[in-house]
């Protein structure tokens, strides 16, 4: 969970245990998984306690504007399936397979025999 993610969450008084910035970075690809399932994990018990249907149209401050939570919840997730898409790019860039995410991956339609979807 990145910085702004956790300081939207907080705004909208989402409180959750997070990765400590000053931590050492993780040594192995099993630690950040690791790390990144617990933050999530946090963050969802924390709104599905806090939050419902109608807390969704309050609004809070937000970088100077009022947002109503429905919309701070919609850009985390967008956030997030951001910083996703990061990971597939650095994934091809050092030569790693893609799993398909939302559907096959370019490798794995070419392992299935057809030609890649770009």
């Amino acid at each position: 969970m990145t910085t702004s993610v956790v300081q939207m969450a907080h705004r909208t008084g989402l409180i959750f245990k997070t990765v400590d910035e000053d931590s050492p970075v993780p040594a192995t690809a099993k630690e950040i998984v690791s790390a990144y399932k617990e933050v999530s994990e946090n963050i969802i018990t924390e709104i599905k306690a806090k939050w419902n249907d109608e807390t969704l149209n309050l609004e809070d401050d937000m970088f100077s504007e009022k947002w109503k939570r429905g919309m701070t919840l919609a850009i985390i997730i967008s956030h997030q399936i951001h910083h996703r898409a990061q990971l597939t790019v650095v994934m091809r860039l050092n030569g790693l397979k893609v799993p398909g995410i939302y559907g096959p991956s370019k490798e794995e339609w070419i392992s299935y025999g057809k030609p890649a979807q770009d």
